[in-house]
């Protein structure tokens, strides 16, 4: 509530603060940490502490008979630590600790359960994660040009060409954390971290990371290039994950799939350059899609850990709150009139049927939209509407805990409300848009056709279910054959080249050269005993660095 107050005080006065604290200086080498206090900064944590309160205490109960539970909680807030590091940033420096330590939480997370489907998935997360590490190390290297590691100096530099390589990097490191073409094999597989964690990681803190970077880069992508290739990108990735999501049968690699679409649409909004629209639905998507894992984590649980959607149905009946959480969450995904996203949505939809782009784009957005309604009506008909299907789970089907209903009626409160006091407080930052009614009306009538669509398709898939087995699991399986980013594919070709060069290498020809033959022949004309010096050969290297650093201090 303290950052969500200065936050609405902060957009009314229109004001920041940038602060700086020198650690130290050392020959014109100045170690600061600076921190960027914004409405922006205080509005996204705010959420990100509600949410992560919120799934704190759902975490209680639903990992209380778990033996390593404090260990979890534990990197719960490490996670959340992280996160807030990258967020109040602006120096790439502090950006990389809280960037890679998200990476390595996320990694830990994943890797929770510790059986051969969390190794394989953890190890393809924290891989793809370093790479978007390397970009950031990159630039940072880079920067030395600019003399000054704080990205919001950078626009007094827009007559140089280091820009461009810069900006290319960094778009780089963002599509990994955010998981677009060609990086997108690690989401669905972070899946096997507990549902908490995939309620964390997908609403508000990993997978936005990419999107948060991009939103404080944006004055580098100005006229550039790479807003149109990753334009292409998105519409994509948007077109990939709605296809899976549609042939998928596993409820959190549903919802998964749904992130992947929902981040690569807030990808679109900022290539149209509406970055106050981004901003708005990345806050509005948090709320949603926290409480769409944390309600399918309750239906999950009941049905003894099942995630088929094959083997519910019918569980309006045995759990009516938490299934109606689900359906109001799936709604606001649409873009359902009067939900959370809607003002969000329909504002991003109506802008961009104001935009001169060409017909491709045009018919993947839309065809995306329809996409996002389809898997979502495809979930309810499965969970709510079909007649329940495993009747020996019957007897496991417990209660709704009350720690769970208070977690989610907190987070489900605001979700309800939000949209529209938050569309209020930044209307001034909103063009005004006036359309005629038929393009008003056309996102409910993609929603009603979806509907329709969706009984109609249904029974044609049931009959041509041998050749759509087929196409899935030959082109959409595999996420358009990018999964072929896996385990074996690292053993076989990196860490088989790493592990020969060590043995090749470190242990041989180095230690045979260095150890023996070199220490004993510098051992031997300096007059010291060999065994002496084979000892300490460490600490004279270390004075030999001291010595440096004090010839250069002194220069």
């Amino acid at each position: 509530m303290f950052f969500f107050f200065f936050g609405l005080i902060f957009i009314y006065y229109n004001k920041f603060y940038f602060i700086e604290y020198l650690f130290f200086f050392l020959n014109s080498c100045s170690l600061i940490y600076v921190i960027l206090i914004d409405w922006m900064v205080l509005m996204f944590i705010s959420f990100i502490f509600l949410i992560s309160s919120m799934i704190m205490l759902y975490s209680m109960e639903y990992m209380n008979l778990d033996l390593n539970k404090f260990r979890f909680l534990l990197l719960m807030n490490l996670f959340i630590m992280f996160m807030v590091l990258l967020i109040i940033s602006p120096n790439l420096i502090s950006i990389l600790l809280g960037w890679d330590g998200l990476g390595m939480i996320s990694f830990c997370l994943v890797v929770y359960y510790q059986n051969k489907k969390s190794f394989n998935s953890s190890l393809i997360t924290v891989i793809l994660n370093r790479m978007g590490d390397l970009f950031i190390i990159i630039v940072l290297i880079w920067m030395l040009n600019f003399g000054s590691w704080n990205f919001i100096f950078l626009n007094y530099y827009n007559n140089l060409n280091y820009l461009f390589y810069m900006s290319f990097f960094i778009m780089l490191a963002s599509l990994t954390k955010s998981a677009q073409i060609p990086f997108s094999s690690w989401l669905p597989l972070a899946m096997a971290a507990p549902t908490p964690v995939s309620s964390l990681v997908h609403s508000s803190t990993l997978v936005t990371a990419g999107i948060y970077l991009m939103i404080r880069f944006n004055e580098l992508f100005n006229n550039m290039i790479f807003m149109k290739i990753l334009l292409i990108v998105s519409c994509l990735t948007m077109l990939m994950s709605g296809l899976n999501a549609i042939f998928e049968f596993d409820l959190k690699k549903i919802i998964a799939f749904s992130t992947l679409s929902q981040v690569s649409f807030m990808f679109m909004i900022l290539c149209m350059g509406k970055i106050e629209m981004c901003f708005f639905y990345l806050l509005m998507h948090a709320l949603f899609k926290s409480m769409m894992f944390l309600s399918s984590g309750i239906l999950i649980l009941n049905m003894n850990n099942n995630q088929d959607i094959r083997k519910m149905g019918g569980l309006i009946n045995y759990l009516p709150f938490c299934s109606l959480i689900f359906m109001f969450t799936l709604m606001s995904l649409c873009g359902f009139p009067f939900f959370c996203s809607f003002y969000s949505k329909d504002l991003i939809f109506e802008y961009f049927l104001m935009l001169n782009l060409n017909f491709f784009f045009f018919f993947f957005f839309f065809f995306s939209f329809f996409l996002t309604f389809f898997y979502s009506i495809r979930v309810i008909y499965y969970l709510l509407m079909m007649n329940f299907s495993m009747f020996n789970y019957l007897m496991i089907i417990k209660f709704e805990s009350l720690f769970l209903i208070m977690s989610m009626m907190i987070i489900s409160l605001i979700m309800l409300f939000f949209g529209s006091f938050f569309m209020w407080i930044m209307f001034y930052k909103f063009d005004l848009i006036l359309l005629e009614m038929k393009f008003k009306i056309l996102s409910i009538l993609i929603l009603l056709f979806g509907l329709w669509f969706f009984f109609e398709l249904n029974n044609f898939l049931y009959s041509m279910k041998y050749f759509m087995s087929f196409f899935y699991i030959f082109f959409l399986s595999s996420m358009w054959n990018l999964m072929f980013i896996k385990v074996n594919f690292f053993l076989n070709n990196f860490f088989y080249v790493s592990s020969l060069m060590y043995k090749i290498i470190e242990i041989g020809w180095i230690e045979y050269l260095f150890d023996k033959n070199l220490i004993f022949f510098f051992g031997n004309l300096m007059g010291f005993n060999q065994k002496i010096f084979l000892n300490s050969y460490k600490i004279y290297i270390l004075l030999f660095f001291l010595w440096f650093l004090i010839i250069l201090m002194y220069n």
